[in-house]
């Protein structure tokens, strides 16, 4: 583990203004493609609701050569083209982009599906975006500026693959912390303690059926990320929630989801 944690110049940072309450800033550099950012984005959907008050997070889509010709190859327009759908999300707020990119994940990653522009007009619509807005923007140049933008800040913090996560705390002067690849929860948390140097109170996650409105579409590995409970005790619940007529069960080859008919 410590092989993986490296230290990054503070001067790499885009932005040094942190929120009064936010202790921890987190860069995640993830590949849209990539089962281990899947994964991780359930991890940091966790820390985010344990420990709001505490960090904020800015998810950049990896900008190096293979990931952005990945999502061109896999696009045939720029509506469908990821990396470009991502940051015309962003211009409407990175909240919505983060449950854009997170649908959008849950559909091409457990279903191996090649993207089409259906399937990101349904992210669109299930993220909250504005589509006209939307469409306006994915034209605009300043959407490939911004993706050098994140492509500097990539090399300055020597991101090399993805995921990638780096820490910094309020300290503008002190270096930033790096953690490449994908680990278990409780690292993530020992890492925001030791920078955070003081006793943190962690929030409660909201319940079951809040949780899966917010985000609209859910795997069954996530929920048990969030909640860490028994697996037969998250099926019992699952399963009032859908006799309630509340969430419905997809299933795919690639494993079992959850939506909100909410």
């Amino acid at each position: 583990m410590a092989e993986e944690l490296k230290l990054i110049n503070a001067n790499s940072r885009e932005d040094a203004n942190l929120s009064p309450l936010s202790k921890i800033e987190i860069y995640s550099f993830f590949d849209p493609f990539s089962k281990e950012c899947f994964k991780l984005s359930a991890i940091l959907s966790k820390l985010r609701l344990e420990y709001k008050q505490y960090i904020s997070i800015r998810h950049i889509l990896n900008p190096s050569l293979r990931v952005l010709t990945k999502c061109q190859a896999q696009s045939t327009s720029n509506l469908d083209n990821i990396a470009l759908a991502y940051k015309a999300a962003e211009l409407q707020g990175r909240l919505r982009a983060e449950r854009f990119i997170h649908l959008v994940q849950n559909e091409i990653i457990p279903k191996r599906d090649i993207i089409t522009e259906e399937m990101v007009n349904n992210c669109i619509s299930n993220a909250g975006l504005d589509y006209e807005v939307f469409k306006e923007d994915l034209h605009k140049s300043a959407l490939r500026e911004s993706l050098q933008v994140d492509l500097h800040i990539a090399r300055e913090m020597e991101i090399e693959e993805a995921p990638s996560l780096v820490f910094f705390n309020e300290d503008i002067h002190e270096e930033g912390l790096k953690v490449e690849g994908l680990y278990p929860y409780h690292i993530y948390t020992y890492i925001i303690n030791e920078l955070i140097g003081s006793p943190i109170e962690k929030e409660l996650p909201p319940s079951l059926e809040t949780y899966i409105y917010q985000q609209q579409l859910v795997t069954k590995e996530e929920l048990l990320t969030i909640y860490e409970w028994p697996e037969k005790l998250l099926n019992k619940e699952l399963k009032k929630l859908a006799l309630q007529q509340k969430i419905e069960k997809l299933s795919s080859p690639e494993g079992k989801f959850w939506k909100s008919k909410v």
